[in-house]
């Protein structure tokens, strides 16, 4: 049987301050999970420079990562107000609110992916699979890209038993959502990207690509 995509019906934006408190909590459990993995793999690439994170939610992640490596600067974009406003004062809390700024807005949005400059890393995690046109949204990212910078995308892979469960929430429903191999390769393709990598572990899928 072929694991179709089966993509949000709906495509909801957590709002509300309570759902985006219950949703960091729910971040920092889901972490334990796949954080070995992305911060392995993320070690890979050069992380040095200015970072964009793109769907960063309410910031427990995008605090470990500014923590970790760095960076010059670090602009969260999110398509949520409330998650931005959770997040704003999550990092207050952990005093990092001098180094990251969150920016409202949605990937697809080519105006303002260029108003915000040039990147040396882009990455983005478990958000690939919400993106309304995933081939405008990478293609945007890459225009972002400086001169051998990077772009790191993790997300789920479609696929396996939780494709099957007949649960239709949650993480169920982003694994039904998320994209095989083969299809984010025709992406890359069909943008004339050469220069990437594409990995498969589990319950997860992430591609790397070099502007060279």
């Amino acid at each position: 049987m072929v694991a179709k995509r089966i993509p949000h019906s709906d495509f909801e934006v957590i709002s509300g301050n309570e759902k985006t408190k219950d949703y960091l909590k729910m971040q920092r459990v889901m972490g334990k999970f796949y954080f070995r993995d992305f911060f392995s793999k993320f070690d890979q690439i050069k992380t040095v420079g200015r970072f964009l994170e793109v769907g960063p939610g309410p910031g427990y992640q995008t605090v470990l990562v500014c923590k970790k490596y760095s960076p010059g600067e670090l602009i969260g974009l999110e398509y949520s107000k409330d998650m931005i406003n959770v997040a704003e004062k999550y990092f207050a809390g952990k005093g990092t609110s001098d180094r990251i700024k969150y920016v409202y807005g949605p990937v697809e949005d080519s105006d303002l992916i260029k108003s915000l400059g040039k990147f040396d890393v882009i990455y983005s995690t478990f958000s690939l699979h919400h993106w309304k046109d995933p081939l405008k949204g990478i293609n945007n990212l890459f225009d972002a890209l400086s001169d051998n910078g990077t772009m790191f995308i993790y997300d789920f892979v479609r696929g396996g038993l939780l494709y099957y469960l007949p649960l239709r929430k949650g993480l169920w429903e982003s694994v039904r959502a998320s994209y095989k191999k083969e299809e984010i390769e025709e992406f890359l393709r069909e943008l004339n990207i050469k220069d990437y990598t594409i990995r498969q572990k589990g319950l997860y899928l992430d591609f790397i690509v070099r502007k060279n």
